[in-house]
């Protein structure tokens, strides 16, 4: 089984040079595809012994189903610029390519332990969280909306009990920035999809999401940042169904201005 190594990126010189050095301790190539960088990322992707492909950027999906096109084996391994193979995965991964290929199995999904301010908030039996992240691409296809886009799998898909490393936030205001753009951005999905909310729903999508993040997925082990955290992805939740509230009212005013007219 040989293996290329994807990411897409777009100014993610500070991490870019760490994820590509993971992936070559695992594949044979690393295909870096950038959307128009100017931080440096393209130079220090090459440097690192990546190849760097450019293309326009037309959301996480699309730019995902056209790494899957430039890529030459069959197998693809895929991290964001901010992730890492942890030793146990690495290895996992290893001993799976010394198998002959002439499995059922199509595709690999994977666990992902956050990296906060210092503390590891690992998935439990209650929330694990199962990626799709390494897969034959002959057989699958990238799927879904602005964001949190998956793989859909035309086969078996097995599970590799190792993780990988995630350090999505650089800081307390990143961290920030990026929910809140998250948010909005699926709330604009749900939208699309007709989906509504109400004063009682985005109460109960607040309240639910806090007592998943710090009981369920036992973030109050991790002292106070694992309360930042919960409260920040709490907002995320807020921020998408508030928006969708907006964007749901939105149509109500013009069907106003309309009657109006």
């Amino acid at each position: 089984m040989e293996i290329t190594g994807i990411i897409i990126a777009k100014n993610e010189a500070k991490y870019i040079t760490k994820a590509i050095e993971s992936l070559l301790s695992v594949c044979e190539r690393v295909i870096v595809v950038d959307s128009g960088s100017d931080d440096g990322t393209h130079k220090l992707a090459e440097q690192a012994g990546a190849s760097v492909v450019f293309h326009e950027w037309e959301g996480f999906k699309g730019q995902r189903r056209f790494a899957d096109t430039v890529v030459e084996t069959d197998w693809v391994l895929v991290l964001d610029a901010d992730e890492r193979l942890s030793a146990g995965l690495a290895s996992a991964i290893l001993k799976l390519k010394e198998k002959p290929d002439t499995s059922e199995i199509h595709a690999y999904s994977l666990q992902r332990n956050l990296h906060f301010m210092g503390k590891c908030f690992r998935n439990n039996f209650l929330t694990s969280e199962w990626k799709t992240r390494l897969y034959n691409r002959k057989y699958c296809k990238w799927v879904g909306g602005s964001v949190h886009e998956t793989v859909s799998v035309n086969g078996k898909t097995g599970k590799i009990p190792y993780s990988i490393d995630h350090y999505p936030f650089e800081n307390l205001k990143d961290a920030k920035e990026k929910l809140r753009l998250y948010g909005e951005l699926k709330a604009q999905d749900k939208y699309k999809r007709g989906k509504r909310v109400g004063f009682f729903g985005i109460l109960l999508h607040i309240i639910i999401t806090f007592l998943k993040k710090y009981i369920l997925q036992c973030y109050f082990l991790g002292g106070t940042p694992g309360l930042i955290l919960s409260w920040l992805e709490t907002d995320y939740t807020a921020i998408k169904y508030m928006k969708l509230y907006e964007l749901n009212h939105s149509d109500k005013d013009k069907e106003k201005n309309n009657d109006a007219e």
